[in-house]
């Protein structure tokens, strides 16, 4: 017995050595890693890129509109500030901006909107006078020309409606290989909170609650409100998913704002769907008002790219936008909806719009 106890001790040590390596061997990796990667992102060349963004609804000086696509631009090292490379609104809703002569590199057409006030002239959510330029017909040319010499350009939900002109927006659906339905919607956490300015357009009358999803068409004889709740839903929120451009990755992730109702035309690639998460009586709900239960989301030609969402406004912080690589171990997170979709879906898109464009000026 004595003999023994040198040799397991041994064996104990061995082993307590063994565990010891194994445990270094994870956790040095993670603890080296910001700072390696924090020193990628610095070593890493500023982005040489000639960038366009258009946002009329500047309500404040938050820029919440394109709050998201701030963040994407400067994990990807492009230089963007609303003095240079941008035409809208200034905080207040003021005019900003002049269009470039020039055909830029990257356009960013993403909200037409506009800030509005009250009648006292206070700017406000609920007002209905809007004091900020629309997109008009010379715009949408001026567009055109671009991507015909050479530019990349991406758009979103809120460029294509009211109040962009009827002219504009059937060019501007055109490039994008897009058609409006006139359908646009949002999902709310609990109906009973909807703003008055909904429920005056339902008519005033408003008896919901719980988790549900809106659906609003305007028309001159006025707005249609369609409200899904209850047994006709099976989830809460809307999903995404498909493969994203470029690397071909498929993804799926929520949303939780304002989306639109679109088709796409034969000739543009469908690369995501979007689907209402709704029951079977839910879907013969729809077919009353003839909204179908999916559509295409993103929408791609050889020089553009459309969400049919409002993407680009997205209140999250992106703490690691200063490390190289964050966005893949952020992928993989649980994540709430509104930042599952700015990494799994937004970010990637931005960067791909970023590379494309790069391409296209080499």
């Amino acid at each position: 017995m004595t003999v023994a106890e040198p040799e397991i001790r041994r064996t104990e040590r061995a082993a307590h050595l063994l565990i010891l390596l194994v445990v270094a061997g994870l956790l040095l990796p993670l603890l080296l890693w910001p700072g390696v990667a924090s020193l990628a992102w610095w070593l890493q060349a500023d982005t040489e890129l000639d960038l366009f963004v258009y946002d009329q609804t500047v309500p404040d000086a938050t820029y919440l509109e394109h709050a998201s696509l701030g963040l994407a631009l400067e994990y990807e090292k492009v230089a963007f500030t609303t003095a240079e490379s941008f035409v809208g609104a200034a905080p207040g809703g003021g005019p900003q901006g002049v269009w470039p002569s020039a055909a830029p590199d990257l356009v960013m057409l993403v909200d037409a909107y506009g800030v509005y006030v009250d009648d006292t002239g206070r700017v406000s959510d609920e007002g209905t006078i809007r004091i900020t330029d629309a997109i008009k017909e010379g715009d949408a040319e001026r567009v055109i020309e671009w991507v015909s010499a050479g530019s990349v350009v991406y758009g979103e939900f809120n460029i294509l409606g009211e109040p962009t002109a009827s002219p504009a927006s059937q060019r501007l659906q055109a490039l994008f290989g897009v058609q409006r339905t006139g359908w646009a919607g949002r999902p709310f956490d609990d109906l009973s909170m909807a703003p008055d300015r909904l429920v005056a357009l339902a008519g005033g009358t408003w008896d919901y609650s719980g988790p549900g999803i809106v659906l609003l068409a305007s028309a001159p004889g006025g707005t249609t409100v369609v409200v899904l709740s209850g047994d006709e839903l099976e989830g809460a929120l809307p999903v995404v998913e498909g493969a994203l451009p470029g690397s071909g990755r498929d993804v799926r992730a929520r949303v939780d704002g304002w989306f639109e109702v679109v088709a796409a035309h034969p000739e543009a690639s469908v690369d995501m769907s979007m689907t209402l998460p709704v029951t079977e009586s839910g879907r013969v709900f729809l077919d009353q008002y003839g909204i179908p239960s999916d559509w295409p989301f993103l929408v791609r030609t050889e020089k553009s790219l459309y969400l049919a969402a409002d993407a680009s406004e997205n209140s999250i912080e992106f703490p690691l936008r200063r490390m190289s690589g964050s966005p893949v171990l952020m992928r993989v997170l649980p994540q709430a909806a509104h930042t599952e979709f700015f990494y799994r879906v937004y970010l990637p898109v931005v960067q791909w719009l970023v590379e494309t464009a790069q391409s296209q000026e080499e």
